[in-house]
């Protein structure tokens, strides 16, 4: 159960959706649920495998072979009944407007730069706040999207990268803590949102890498030709968001 003396009915009538539960969407929904968020919605097509168990803080060795989404929800309500909790085995695409419906806040996380892409632009179509994040090796960032308030995902990177670009989690490895403090910070950016607080992480990306024990947080401004968001209605991006 939650924290009585936490109490906060905002985030009890709150659907928050969480797209791939790996080691940042495991870690975001964990913070999710312990705050008090009403709903979660989990969508992650894959099965845990033995090589996710040291950074998908939701899954044990029992679990390899069972979907991501069914331990995840189980793992929940296990330490909050009263949670509700919609996993759906599917992956996010093109056509998963649906997967968004009665949401109140997006948090991204996916494992490669075309499903970013993707749940950008779904995330500005539908005018919902996005909490994004991204993990590899030692370093991970994250950033928010408060569509015609804010920068967008395409705003800083305008079209994705050719694959061979961008290093896998599989291909360059990662470290636990990194994608578990990445998916934290989501997480708790995620609830500010829902509360109706000042986003941390609004035009700006902001970044750290555990090798060298540094963080960096680059301004990002609204681009006026982004193909996502360039046509939408500006506002003040210091505006919260309440559901």
């Amino acid at each position: 159960m939650t924290n009585q003396a936490l109490f906060d009915p905002r985030l009890d009538a709150a659907c928050a959706v969480v797209i791939g539960v790996g080691g940042l969407g495991c870690t975001a929904a964990a913070v999710l649920a312990g705050e008090g968020v009403g709903t979660l919605r989990l969508l992650d097509p894959d099965d845990v495998e033995v090589s996710n168990l040291h950074r998908q803080i939701l899954f044990d060795d029992p679990d390899v072979g069972r979907p991501k989404v069914d331990v995840a929800a189980r793992r929940l309500r296990r330490t909050r009944p009263d949670l509700r909790v919609e996993p759906r085995p599917e992956r996010f695409g093109a056509a998963s407007a649906e997967a968004l419906a009665g949401a109140d806040v997006i948090v991204d996380g996916t494992d490669s730069v075309v499903a970013k892409f993707l749940v950008n632009d779904a995330a500005v179509a539908a005018g919902l706040p996005l909490v994004h994040g991204g993990a590899v090796g030692f370093t991970a960032q994250v950033m928010t999207i408060l569509p015609g308030r804010s920068a967008c995902y395409r705003c800083l990177f305008e079209d994705p990268p050719p694959d061979d670009e961008v290093p896998s989690c599989r291909d360059a490895g990662i470290l636990g803590p990194v994608v578990a403090l990445a998916g934290a910070l989501q997480g708790a950016e995620a609830v500010r949102i829902l509360r109706g607080e000042r986003p941390a992480f609004a035009d700006r990306i902001v970044s750290f890498d555990a090798w060298s024990g540094t963080w960096r947080s680059v301004p990002i401004t609204q681009r006026a030709s982004c193909d996502a968001c360039g046509r939408l209605p500006r506002g003040d991006a210091t505006r919260s968001h309440a559901p």
